[in-house]
Parts: structure tokens; C-alpha cells; sequence
């Protein structure tokens, strides 16, 4: 009977364990950093405007972006050659690659941006190359938004995680997509039309601020109310505003809150959510 019973447990794993399927490799991918200048690279899917979801791969180490369809096909390749390089000789942030956002054509756009003291740089360029604005302005904002990027995604061809591998060479630091049986539900919508969080509270935006930024936020099911809590660096609160399910979203004004750093989290009767970090400057 124990043998009959292993048996239909070792056939219950391998049945388990095969909803999650490798679907694809991609080379080049990684998101892991190497040596000086870093040479990391991207793998997410993009829903663009017109031409809908694309798997986007930023190749730092040919400095160029490649877009495949959702059947891993090879559509376009956009050569990076015309963007400036930051100070440590790397490729920079690739951010907000958009088919509408910048202009009205149905080209491909992207903002690249580098913070670098004393000079900073910004610029929007168009698929071919060309460069349709620039300035000394930084979009210091990485660390505090996914910028597209994510590992896992709900498309018309069903749920993909995407994860990264490290490597002795560039070739072999590759990105894999698997194909997930489930979906992701009751999640906070990002610019991209991607669901990135089950239930919680997104980042603020913009931040830092000076005046005013803006928080998302989702309720558990089953739950009605809750709390968006801020708290300063020494755990005191500083502000409470209550929620519920009429809006989504939260203005806050931070004219009352001195310069500094801060930290908040939703907190409901069934949980409390990570914490989100805010920095406000005068």
C-alpha cells in the first residue's frame, strides 16, 4: 500500500510541477550586472498601442533594442549607436518605450536618461535613430518604479514569468519565459496595461516631490476599508489618511512634511501591506 501511495505521490508532483513550462530562451538577456561598465541587459513584454504585445530585450552589450512577437519572431531591431553614453562609458536607462506616448505616429519611441555629476542627460528617440528632444534633466526614478519591466505578466496568450540567469560570458546569461496555468487577479494597473500587484500599495509618484505625489492602492477581497500609514525614519507617525473602495488612488499634498525620507504602508483587518518609501525635498 506505501509503494501504491508513492506512486500516485511521485505522479502528482511531476503533473504539478509540469503547469509551470519553459516556453522560451533568449540569450543576452540577463538582468544580472557584470564588470565595469555593466553590460546587463532586459527581457518584458510591452503591450504597445497599435501593434499590441511585443517581448522587448534591451541588448546592452550590442547596443541595440530587439522586438519579437509573442511567438519569439524577430519584428524590429533599433540600432542604439546615436544614444550618448554616461560617464562610466556604459549604455544607460532605456525607459517608457511607447508607440503613442511621444508623438502620433505609430513608430517607436523611448526615453533614455543618465544622472551622472555634474551633467545629466534626457532624450526621446524615435526608432530610426533620430532624436526628437533632449535636456540637462535626469529621470532619476529607477529605483522606485518597474518602468515596464516585470517578472511575471497576464497576455492574450496566457501568463509568462520571465526570469534571469548568470553566466561565464555575455551569450550565456540568458532570460527565460515559462508559461504560467493561472492569472494574475485584483492588481494594480501600470502605464503598460500590466497587473504587477495581488493585492497592496504602489510606489509614490512622482518621487521625490516637492508639493504633491500620488499613491495607488488596491483592498484585499473581501475588505472595504483601510489606512494608508506614513511613518519618519524613527518609526513616528506622521500622517493616517483613511480608504475604501470608492477611488484607487491617493493625492497626497507633503507642504506640511519637512525634507527626508519616510515610509508608508496600507494597513487593513486582513493585512498590512509592504512597506513604500517617500522622499520629500524643499
Amino acid at each position: 500500500m506505501k509503494k501504491y501511495f508513492s506512486i500516485l505521490f511521485l505522479a502528482f508532483t511531476v503533473s504539478v510541477n509540469a503547469q509551470v513550462t519553459l516556453e522560451h530562451t533568449y540569450d543576452s538577456a540577463s538582468t544580472f550586472a557584470y564588470g565595469s561598465p555593466a553590460v546587463s541587459s532586459q527581457l518584458m513584454i510591452i503591450k504597445f498601442e497599435v501593434s499590441g504585445e511585443r517581448y522587448v530585450k534591451i541588448d546592452r552589450w550590442g547596443k541595440k533594442i530587439l522586438i519579437y512577437d509573442m511567438n519569439h519572431a524577430l519584428v524590429k531591431t533599433i540600432s542604439l549607436a546615436t544614444v550618448p553614453l554616461d560617464a562610466n562609458g556604459a549604455l544607460a536607462d532605456i525607459l517608457y518605450l511607447s508607440e503613442n506616448l511621444f508623438d502620433t505616429d505609430s513608430g517607436i519611441e523611448f526615453l533614455y536618461s543618465y544622472a551622472n555629476n555634474p551633467d545629466n542627460f534626457t532624450g526621446i528617440y524615435n526608432d530610426d535613430g533620430s532624436l526628437i528632444f533632449s535636456d540637462t534633466g535626469a529621470a532619476v526614478v529607477k529605483i522606485n518604479f518597474h518602468l515596464q519591466q516585470y517578472p511575471i505578466y497576464n497576455t492574450t496568450v496566457g501568463t509568462k514569468m520571465i526570469l534571469s540567469y548568470k553566466g561565464n560570458d555575455i551569450s550565456s546569461r540568458k532570460a527565460k519565459v515559462f508559461s504560467l496555468p493561472g492569472t494574475l487577479t485584483t492588481a494594480i494597473q501600470q502605464s503598460n496595461g500590466q497587473l504587477i500587484e495581488m493585492q497592496g500599495i504602489s510606489n509614490p509618484y512622482p518621487n521625490p516631490t516637492n508639493n504633491t505625489t500620488r499613491v495607488d492602492y488596491a483592498l484585499p477581497n473581501g475588505v472595504n476599508q483601510g489606512e494608508i500609514v506614513f511613518y519618519d525614519l524613527q518609526g513616528k507617525e506622521i500622517k493616517r489618511f483613511k480608504v475604501d473602495r470608492t477611488f484607487d488612488s491617493l493625492l497626497i499634498s507633503t507642504n506640511d512634511i519637512p525634507a527626508g525620507t519616510y515610509y508608508y504602508q496600507l494597513q487593513t483587518s486582513a493585512q498590512a501591506s509592504e512597506g513604500k518609501k517617500m522622499v520629500v525635498v524643499k
